[in-house]
This record gives structure tokens, sequence and C-alpha cells, in this order.
């Protein structure tokens, strides 16, 4: 397993660090909606929450190290 390691390690060291692309992937549960809210003194605070089914809605992002995002 080391020797794996140290050889994957080297391979990327002949990488052109502009043609490398960071993929993110992350979700969120539609359940996780906050119970409590602030309002102004004497305003009702309204905050839309999902109802019925759970939901997990998947995010994925592509970071270049130039800034650009896709």
């Amino acid at each position: 397993m080391k020797a794996a390691r140290e050889a994957w390690f080297e391979g990327q060291l002949d990488l052109d660090p502009d043609a490398v692309v960071f993929i993110d992937e992350t979700a969120t549960a539609t359940n996780m909606a906050r119970t409590y809210g602030r309002a102004p003194r004497g305003e009702r605070c309204r905050l839309l929450v999902p109802q019925g089914h759970v939901w997990t809605p998947p995010r994925v992002q592509a970071k270049f190290l130039d800034g650009r995002c896709a």
C-alpha cells in the first residue's frame, strides 16, 4: 500500500496545475430547514419550509485554479 501511495504521489508531480479541475459534490436535505427565525418586534416571522417528501438535491461544481467555476 505504501508503494502504491508513493507511486500515485510521484505521478501527480507531472500534472499541469492549469489543467487541474477540482470537483466539489455536496447535497442538502430539505428536512434541514430552520425551525426558528427573526422578525421585527410585533411582526410574524414567515419562513418557507418544504412539506412532505424529503428530497436531497445534489450540487456539483467544478472549480479551476484561476477562479472559474462550472
